[in-house]
């Protein structure tokens, strides 16, 4: 196993490790050191790994979340295990939904800057998602280092943001994407989570906690609180905090959702078939 570093402040390559074996003590390890220290990690040449697979390597980081999917009653599921998020533009014969199709409407959310279940409590932690059929072009993922946007605030911004907390919503990106809005299974079941804006990473360096889940901060003025909190996104999405991910066949990639977001960028859908699936595990 081999991990090489493909961006000057975060983002690991590991090469020479088959996700589909099942792995020692001493190699999970070394992936725990990884992920705190490049906060995202590709694999590649996954190719042998199925979904059994990929369920086995993520809760060996913690324990899985399921699906929100689960909570929607109005949506057929392709995906039968629960730990499994559905991320892609297929039916369950392999076709492309169509374009108006609400499962690929509630994907909408995906284009914009978020971090997984920021809006469920316990929030996520670590997600894994894995290509298994990508289009010929387009399609990347870009991922932004939270903890080298915090470093680069000014002092005053960063006594200003210390104790600030943030409510975020399931609803409020959906809103924002023009998707489906929240069933009343969904509203019940995910009626979103306050979390502070800056968090503490394991490693010891602290991490700007943002996404388009991130409705308001508890306790300020409407205007104040979206001007704040879109004036940081812009900050810590802006180029130098930035990796734009083109996938290979058989990558899966690794991030740490406490400091990192990421979002999807398009692709011909209305051409090219696209099937990724993702397991996600919950954090403390």
């Amino acid at each position: 196993m081999r991990i090489n570093r493909l961006h000057p402040q975060f983002f690991g390559e590991v090469v020479d490790l088959d996700l589909s074996q099942s792995l020692h003590d001493d190699q999970v390890a070394v992936l725990q050191r990884a992920i705190d220290e490049h906060a995202v990690l590709v694999f590649r040449d996954q190719q042998a790994m199925d979904d059994d697979a990929q369920i086995a390597f993520s809760a060996l980081f913690g324990p899985l979340q399921h699906s929100i999917t689960v909570h929607r009653k109005d949506t057929e599921r392709r995906l039968k295990r629960d730990e499994l998020s559905d991320i892609s533009n297929v039916d369950e014969a392999g076709q492309r939904l169509a374009a108006d199709d609400r499962r690929r409407l509630l994907q909408k959310p995906a284009r914009l800057w978020h971090t997984d279940s920021s809006f469920r409590n316990p929030p996520g932690r670590y997600t894994f998602l894995a290509a298994r059929t990508l289009p010929p072009e387009g399609g990347d993922t870009e991922f932004a280092d939270m903890r080298a946007a915090y470093d680069a605030l000014d002092q005053s911004t960063r006594d200003r943001i210390a104790t600030l907390i943030v409510h975020h919503s399931l609803d409020r990106s959906r809103r924002l994407a023009g998707a489906p809005t929240l069933s009343e299974e969904e509203a019940r079941n995910l009626p979103g989570a306050e979390h502070p804006l800056v968090r503490r990473h394991p490693s010891g360096r602290d991490a700007l906690y943002l996404a388009s889940h991130a409705e308001r901060i508890v306790d300020w003025p409407e205007g104040e609180s979206r001007a704040l909190l879109d004036a940081l996104t812009a900050h810590a999405t802006s180029a130098p905090f930035v990796h734009r991910h083109v996938w290979r066949d058989g990558d899966l990639v690794m991030w740490d959702n406490r400091c990192t977001m990421h979002r999807a960028t398009p692709f011909r859908d209305d051409l090219y078939r696209r099937d990724m699936r993702r397991t996600t595990v919950a954090d403390e």
